[in-house]
């Protein structure tokens, strides 16, 4: 029921505080979508479950992004060092007498 003037009352049983990046948003993006299917309104459904993809592959791109750059920084910082069978060669060798 709506508690001011002019306030509209939802059919939704939830709040919906939105952060695209946090898990829980999507979730509840999710429960909405499913809610309002399950009230017949398709076309709102569709729309939400482009914006839940929208989201969903902008946190892949975002992810992507990152480990390109990470990439991109640790070859600098690894660049020259020994491989991991050179180690074991180091390690695995006679001491010098």
């Amino acid at each position: 029921m709506p508690s001011r003037v002019g306030e509209v009352s939802h059919p939704f049983s939830f709040d919906m505080p939105w952060q695209p990046t946090s898990d829980e948003s999507l979730e509840l993006l999710r429960r909405l979508r499913h809610q309002v299917a399950e009230r017949g309104d398709n076309s709102l459904a569709l729309l939400l479950a482009g914006i839940e993809l929208y989201v969903t592959l902008g946190r892949e791109f975002d992810l992507l992004d990152f480990m390109r750059t990470f990439a991109h920084d640790i070859h600098q910082a690894v660049e020259g060092t020994p491989s991991s069978k050179e180690l074991e060669e180091l390690f695995n060798r006679e001491p010098p007498l």
